[in-house]
């Protein structure tokens, strides 16, 4: 079920936000062992929360289509009296004492913390493949890996633990994962939700925002996220915004734009497949499908992986100079790499950002509404892999995982990721669809109705993970 049909059974009083929570905390239980989607469950607060908002719903108060809804945040996130970890064995007991700005405002809306999902060690990375707590699993394949750094959101909004999460995205970490899973990732522009109380990556290129089963959902949460946070010297003020009210308008007069040149590497043909899928769906819906001409795919990897490295380096340079034993050694070698970025080379990088983010304004100045690519250039890896197959070629895999995605950082733009599919292999495919900045309406009222058209929530769910019928 979807959130505003959940929400429906806790307003009619049919489900009280208790009996909904501990139908979740049972799920997480019998099949969490199998996935690893979650680095710590706050099982006795998320109860003692969700009886709260029982009685307040007894009272004939009812918070709005969250009250009583159960959530996973990143663990990269604060929650105040839940672990945070950062994905890192350097905050393996940290407690925070407060909420981080998203937490509060969900949580005012009357969501129910459940648990901390998993996350690469310090965002940084695609997989989810963390050393310090084990590799989260993708729940249509659990040999391969759910996508990163939100793995643990993607693996558990997929498998049903929760209907909801929140994620964080600085190169496709949203996205990702929901291209891996099977579910909606949605990056909002840069500044729409605060990053408070976020462990930074890459600050300039950071982004919170949510994973659920729908584009319904994820809209209906970031009506909640979003808003100016004066504390958070990233957040942006923003006209007012209904996130949910277009969702059913008609594509009939929306202009996407396709670029069947741009490859920033080869991409497997199940990705081109499912790209052709979406804009066949797009046409048949009567939408305008134009060619047009993106920026070059080089030069935004090149970019964006300038701008993460230094500013990555700048984070976290003092502490693993003094605790360099307790990083993985895959984002140790990162850091290491970061350590050579000088300074002319960040310069033009962010020169580079400038001029790449005006030619896709000029795009949309031009007429077209939004343009599709795929999410990944290939289905999920296998656990452990460093390279995968696309097409003839042979690809590492956080560049097969997360070159299509890197553009919508750079730009700051807001971009959604939509399922679209299982490929011959058994795993989800995907696309994604940028649109102007600030204009999330935009991507949402397009990727709710292409995915709905190809393959609608109600239809995607793993059956392989031993469950019964809850």
């Amino acid at each position: 079920m979807g959130v505003a049909d959940l929400a429906r059974l806790v307003s009619s009083r049919q489900v009280s936000p208790t009996e909904l929570v501990e139908h979740f905390l049972r799920r997480i239980e019998r099949l969490d062992p199998h996935l690893n989607a979650f680095t710590t469950v706050a099982r006795e607060q998320a109860l003692a929360t969700a009886r709260s908002l029982t009685d307040e719903l007894a009272r004939g108060r009812w918070r709005g289509p969250l009250h009583g809804i159960p959530v996973g945040i990143k663990d990269i996130t604060d929650t105040a009296g839940i672990r945070t970890t950062y994905g890192s064995r350097l905050f393996a007991s940290h407690v925070p004492a407060t909420d981080a700005e998203p937490v509060s405002r969900l949580r005012a809306a009357g969501a129910v913390v459940v648990g901390k999902t998993a996350t690469h060690e310090f965002a940084f990375g695609t997989t989810t493949s963390n050393p310090h707590f084990g590799p989260t699993r993708n729940p249509w394949r659990t040999d391969h890996v759910p996508g990163g750094s939100s793995g643990g959101a993607g693996a558990a909004v997929a498998a049903g633990l929760v209907p909801l999460s929140t994620g964080s995205d600085t190169g496709g970490s949203i996205r990702i994962p929901a291209a891996a899973c099977g579910c909606v990732g949605l990056k909002p522009t840069h500044g729409r939700v605060s990053l408070r109380g976020t462990y930074p990556l890459a600050p300039s290129l950071d982004h919170v925002g949510p994973l659920g089963k729908s584009t319904a959902d994820c809209a209906l949460v970031l009506q909640e996220l979003a808003g100016f946070d004066p504390a958070d010297p990233w957040s942006r003020r923003f006209p007012g915004s209904d996130f949910l009210g277009g969702l059913e308008v008609p594509l009939r007069g929306v202009r996407l734009g396709v670029d069947r040149s741009h490859r920033p590497v080869p991409v497997a043909n199940d990705a081109l497949a499912a790209l052709d899928r979406a804009l066949t769906a797009a046409c048949d819906l009567g939408a305008e499908v134009v060619e047009v001409s993106l920026p070059d795919a080089g030069e935004i990897t090149l970019a964006a992986s300038v701008i993460l490295l230094a500013e990555s380096h700048a984070q976290h340079r003092d502490q693993i100079a003094a605790h360099r034993a307790e990083y993985g050694a895959d984002v140790r070698a990162q850091l290491d790499a970061s350590a050579a970025v000088d300074a002319r080379s960040l310069v033009h990088a962010l020169h580079t950002r400038e001029r790449v983010t005006r030619e896709v304004e000029r795009l949309f100045e031009a007429g077209i509404d939004g343009f599709l690519t795929p999410t990944m250039a290939v289905t999920a890896p296998r656990i452990g892999a460093t390279t995968v197959s696309a097409g003839e070629a042979s690809v590492p895999v956080g560049l097969a995982m997360a070159s299509f995605t890197l553009l919508a950082d750079l730009t700051r733009m807001p971009a959604v990721a939509i399922p679209t599919g299982l490929a011959p292999d058994g795993l989800p495919t995907s696309v994604q669809i940028t649109g102007p900045a600030a204009d999330e309406a935009l991507v949402l009222r397009v990727g709710h109705a292409l995915e709905n058209a190809i393959w609608p929530a109600k239809l995607r769910h793993p059956r392989d993970l031993g469950e019964d019928d809850d």
